[in-house]
């Protein structure tokens, strides 16, 4: 954890141009520190869990940001935004390495998160998506319970290279569009339409688990939700494709793991 930065001054409250304005004074700090975090949303969130009293790692957790690596400081302050920039720039050292951080203010105290946050090595996909393959046809054959539907073992499925490609493609619009679901905002395509562009003539059905960092974990947590659940042990699908992309900085979620079941007509 970073040190305490704690020179007290004088009371006021926080106006959101106020909160604007040390958004911007960090940015800039950071910068002249050699530094590009980027302002985020969840790590903004849990900065105030911690002005609120939450531990860091509680708050981290409460906000569902899962960190590679982490660090915060706060300081007591009276709105002066060019002596918290000045306080930043004179701990630089701190302040380098991380990817994004969030601030929150209550007033009289000033509290930042930095934090790179849990990724997937991309490098590595191939790895990945025979792991993704496997946990899906694990839980297929040990059946399941859906909610409160009771679903029995099923066959093991087969990677498909097409419906690969069509959750390749919309794992990456999610990100670059900053977007959740199944319908792609921008041209209206479907799983369905994204399968079929590739080639591939019959049914699909997709799966989204956002968040996870390891395939494992997006099985499992579309395990918990009965209606992927049913889909991912539906018996009629006999092909898989999957894939998985890590988001930015300013994307609603840290990674999208995408599935798509298929069946093919002949």
């Amino acid at each position: 954890m970073l040190g305490m930065l704690s020179v007290t001054q004088a009371q006021s409250a926080p106006t959101s141009a106020v909160a604007d304005a040390m958004a911007r004074s960090l940015s800039s700090a950071f910068a002249a520190c050699g530094a590009t975090p980027a302002l985020n949303v969840p790590l903004s969130l849990a900065a105030a869990d911690l002005l609120n009293g939450y531990e860091l790692d509680a708050a981290l957790k409460r906000q569902k940001f899962r960190p590679h690596d982490f660090s915060s400081f706060s300081m007591t302050y009276h709105g002066d935004v060019a002596w918290v920039k000045a306080q930043i720039r004179g701990q630089c050292g701190k302040m380098v390495g991380f990817k994004a951080f969030g601030l929150a203010l209550d007033g009289t105290r000033l509290q930042v998160i930095l934090a790179t946050e849990a990724r997937v090595d991309l490098s590595q996909s191939q790895r990945w998506m025979t792991a993704f393959l496997d946990a899906t046809n694990r839980a297929r054959f040990q059946g399941q319970k859906c909610g409160g539907k009771l679903m029995n073992a099923v066959p093991p499925l087969k990677w498909d290279p097409r419906l690969a490609g069509a959750a390749a493609r919309h794992a990456g619009d999610m990100v670059q569009l900053n977007f959740r679901g199944h319908v792609n905002p921008t041209d209206s395509s479907t799983p369905q339409r994204r399968a079929a562009a590739l080639g591939f003539v019959g049914a699909v059905g997709e799966n989204i688990a956002y968040g996870p960092i390891t395939a494992q974990e997006a099985v499992q947590e579309l395990l918990t939700s009965p209606g992927h659940c049913e889909n991912l042990m539906d018996p009629d699908w006999t092909l898989f494709g999957g894939s998985v992309n890590n988001g930015k900085p300013d994307t609603l979620f840290s990674t999208y793991w995408v599935q798509v079941f298929g069946m093919e007509r002949r």
